[in-house]
């Protein structure tokens, strides 16, 4: 009789310890989840969707700093603002270029370049666009094959320039640029024109076609250079000149 009223003590003893044990845990659980809840301090990293070729940058560690896009964040926090393909992100303190040349500071005069290379100007108020249309052989194509392309500016050559610096020199102040272009091209002028550009050590980007089944055969070179603007001037004059030879012997 006395054994059993100790088992049913013991037994009890020991519930009443499961029961606290249990409770215990599950306090300790709550408050823990509800600590993580309330931890809002700055400095916390906030994870964003970032798209590929982007970057992370960190903001300034102090309140309403300014982020690349100009958005305002949260101190400390770590945004990734959406960049288009192709171009990067840049920190918001970085300082302009001091070779950047203001085009208001130095015109171009785009009527005495056109002139001079045998061209027309095409009206840019930030660029000296000049178009050098092709006078022979006309060009045919269209639904019919018979329709003159010399007329397109897309089927000429097209060459822009803009201002970079000026330098002065015994013989007087020389006019800096940077050109770009593309020539409208026979097939058989290209590689007199690719040599030409290699001499004068212009940059070829591209060589491609803009149309199809037009005839004779046309092909279109992309280029650069930069330097003084006469020296430029010329090297255009000499590879049209060079080229002109064989358009005139093509049928």
């Amino acid at each position: 009789m006395i054994n059993n009223k100790v088992k049913d003590i013991i037994c009890l003893g020991v519930m009443v310890m499961l029961f606290f044990l249990l409770t215990y845990s599950i306090t300790t659980t709550q408050q823990t989840a509800l600590a993580q809840q309330k931890q809002t301090s700055a400095g916390n990293v906030t994870a964003q969707v970032v798209p590929q070729g982007t970057s992370l940058q960190v903001a300034n560690k102090t309140a309403n700093s300014a982020s690349p896009t100009g958005a305002t964040t949260s101190s400390g926090n770590i945004t990734a603002p959406v960049v288009p393909q192709g171009t990067s992100l840049n920190a918001s303190n970085a300082t302009t270029s001091n070779t950047t040349i203001s085009s208001s500071n130095n015109k171009l005069d785009c009527s005495a370049i056109a002139s001079n290379i045998g061209g027309k100007v095409i009206p840019n108020p930030d660029v000296c666009d000049v178009l050098i249309i092709r006078q022979a052989p006309q060009i045919k194509g269209g639904p019919s094959n018979n329709i003159s392309l010399n007329k397109f500016s897309a089927i000429n050559s097209l060459i822009e320039f803009v201002a970079s610096s000026s330098s002065s020199t015994s013989e007087g102040n020389q006019q800096m640029v940077f050109a770009m272009g593309e020539f409208g091209l026979l097939e058989p002028q290209l590689a007199p024109m690719v040599k030409a550009a290699g001499n004068s050590n212009w940059t070829i980007s591209a060589i491609h076609n803009h149309m199809a089944l037009e005839h004779p055969k046309m092909v279109f070179m992309h280029w650069s250079a930069q330097g003084n603007l006469n020296t430029i001037e010329n090297q255009i004059k000499n590879a049209l000149a060079a080229v002109s030879k064989i358009a005139s012997n093509t049928h």
